[in-house]
């Protein structure tokens, strides 16, 4: 980039980039950003709205990493007298680490990943998506019959539905012309 000095009202060049309106007034030029600084936290640590899969927050600080657990085993394998080589090779892998979600080692999603890896066509791999979508927790919407619908109604209205037969009663007194 070519550094360009502005130049103020009165026709001089400003070497430090501000626009000047009057003279000695002087305001910094605002740069255009896609992602407003408010939001700059939410952009890195939080899910995006249009995401399918959010993350599970409550599990995010049950993550961990000791930095020292290599080097710890190391010095005590290197103290006892070992060599490098067998020091390093018989170091154990840490297995203090977060639960998994319940995608992790599932035949239908290794199933998924390789049909769209084989075919490259989401067409033809629609069952296996399916399947995925169960495991998740997604139903399809269930078409409710008119007796169903009319038990929903009851029992969002409850107590409400006392005064139906009452009226159901006074009907027959009442003549509506």
């Amino acid at each position: 980039l070519k550094f360009r000095p502005r130049l103020s009202s009165v026709g001089r060049a400003d070497p430090s980039g501000c626009v000047r309106g009057r003279e000695g007034d002087m305001s910094p030029a605002i740069p255009k950003v896609a992602i407003p600084p408010e939001r700059w936290t939410q952009a890195i640590y939080g899910t995006p709205e249009t995401a399918l899969a959010k993350s599970e927050v409550s599990k995010l600080g049950g993550m961990q990493f000791d930095t020292g657990y290599w080097s710890r085993g190391y010095l005590q394998c290197i103290g006892r007298g070992i060599a490098h080589k067998e020091c390093v090779a018989g170091l154990p892998d840490d297995v203090r680490v977060t639960k998994q979600g319940p995608l992790s080692g599932n035949k239908e999603l290794s199933a998924a990943i390789s049909c769209m890896s084989e075919t490259g066509s989401p067409e033809k791999c629609q069952k296996h998506f399916d399947e995925l979508a169960k495991i998740a927790g997604y139903k399809e919407e269930e078409k409710k019959s008119s007796m169903e619908k009319a038990k929903d109604f009851c029992n969002k209205a409850g107590y409400k539905l006392v005064g139906v037969p009452v009226l159901w009663y006074a009907m027959k007194f009442i003549k509506i012309k």
